[in-house]
């Protein structure tokens, strides 16, 4: 066998055993940052904005995961920014809205080229993990679910586009 040969299969092996999850970062500075390599060529980076809630926010008292019923949560999510390969996806304000005090977040295959974004915050039993499923480069479907209760406190969107060709 060649040299050549040798060094493609073991790039190609190292690809395929590579661990399916990205690094867990947390939010320094109200932003997290967290990439992931999908396959050769392939790769999603996720950002995530949080802001301090302003003293005039017009949902302080609707529920938030990751908030309190007596109190409003500290941050809320300004923004969250995914793009693969450089191409940016739309990220429908539904996805996080709601979602409060996010502490940390990951990345992680799904199969056929899919993605998931990972969203840990709140804490104790205000505590949530929001999974955010992503194929063919928009999302697809979000599930939040309780920290403390998994089983019995949970909500499941699912989304779809109708893609308009001018």
């Amino acid at each position: 066998m060649s040299k050549f040969f040798i060094y493609t299969l073991t790039l190609l092996i190292s690809f395929s055993t590579e661990s399916s999850f990205a690094d867990n970062t947390s939010f320094e500075k109200g932003v997290a940052k967290a990439s992931i390599v999908l396959g050769i060529s392939d790769v999603v980076n996720a950002s995530v904005e949080t802001i301090v809630l302003p003293n005039d926010y017009a949902y302080s008292k609707a529920y938030t995961w990751g908030g309190d019923e007596t109190s409003p949560p500290k941050r809320i999510i300004k923004t969250i920014t995914i793009s693969r390969n450089g191409q940016a996806f739309f990220i429908p304000l539904s996805t996080y809205a709601d979602l409060a005090n996010p502490r940390n977040l990951l990345l992680e295959k799904l199969p056929a080229h899919g993605f998931r974004l990972i969203i840990n915050g709140g804490d104790a039993a205000g505590s949530y993990s929001a999974m955010l499923d992503f194929k063919k480069n928009e999302i697809f479907r979000r599930k939040v679910v309780s920290g403390e209760f998994p089983k019995e406190a949970w909500e499941e969107t699912t989304f779809a586009f109708n893609h308009l060709s001018n």
